[in-house]
């Protein structure tokens, strides 16, 4: 009898428990477990936004303020709290559009906390994010996000490309030389055959170019070259390729203005460094 009575008492005590916790709403439950996160990753020196997230300015920035009319420029580095989710997108492949259009809210919220070229940490309970139904096979419901956000600074587009290939060379373990009109080259083979001396010589060339995430968006080998007009490519191939000779290969780092600029074929983003391994095979002026 004792026996059963003992087992009763748990049995209403378990139920108390639960009611207990199912009283608790979603946005306290994600609330507590962010707060854990926190104490648990030595996380301080956060605010608590009015609407739930948090954020913590890492570097305020010294460019210009942004509002909602702003059209803005982010590279952002995301996970979950659980660190089962990864979501990017690449300094070297930004994310434009205007500021009012950014998702999650609490993104756009916290770029107003900065300045162009600032960053800011946001941590953001899955009401404030992508909710129950996630964001497709990116990030699955009910995630809570931790992100950094980097607001770029590109009101100066020479210096701020330049700063970009220099990271590029550097995360790479790669060395290039910066000639006077800011494209970087490095000299593979020098080559010894004929010299590139016409505007409008032709070149039989192999190349690959990729962008700075290293996707390779064309290429032509060496059992398949093509010949072109040097006068008909990018501004960056007239001015570097001269540099070497036929049968000579040079790697070349390319600022968008000598590229494609804000109006780039498919396949290549608006204003994109590009990269280039091209070895000149024949030449004729």
């Amino acid at each position: 009898m004792i026996k059963k009575i003992l087992n009763l008492a748990l049995v209403a005590v378990l139920v108390l428990t639960a009611c207990e916790k199912e009283t608790r709403t979603l946005t306290q439950i994600e609330d507590e477990d962010i707060q854990a996160y926190m104490r648990s990753n030595n996380l301080s020196g956060f605010t608590k936004d009015s609407t739930g997230f948090y954020y913590k300015v890492i570097n305020p920035g010294t460019g210009l303020e942004v509002d909602y009319p702003s059209y803005v420029g982010i590279w952002q580095s995301t996970t979950s709290i659980n660190k089962n989710v990864k979501y990017e997108f690449s300094k070297y492949n930004p994310q434009y559009n205007y500021l009012g259009y950014i998702t999650p809210v609490s993104w756009r919220e916290s770029l107003l906390k900065i300045k162009k070229g600032g960053e800011v940490r946001v941590i953001t309970p899955s009401s404030l994010a992508y909710g129950k139904d996630g964001l497709g096979s990116t990030i699955p419901g009910n995630t809570i996000l931790d992100t950094k956000l980097n607001l770029i600074d590109d009101t100066d587009r020479p210096v701020y490309e330049d700063a970009l290939i220099q990271d590029y060379l550097a995360e790479n373990k790669l060395t290039a030389t910066k000639d006077g009109n800011g494209i970087y080259y490095n000299i593979v083979t020098p080559g010894t055959g004929t010299e590139i001396t016409s505007a409008d010589a032709r070149v039989e060339v192999a190349y690959k170019g990729k962008l700075l995430t290293n996707t390779v968006f064309d290429e032509a080998s060496t059992s398949s070259p093509v010949t072109l007009t040097l006068s008909n490519t990018i501004k960056g191939w007239q001015l570097a390729l001269p540099k070497i000779k036929a049968g000579g290969k040079i790697n070349l780092y390319i600022p968008s203005r000598f590229a494609y600029g804000s109006t780039p074929p498919t396949g290549i983003p608006a204003n994109a460094i590009l990269a280039f391994e091209i070895s000149v095979i024949s030449v004729t002026n």
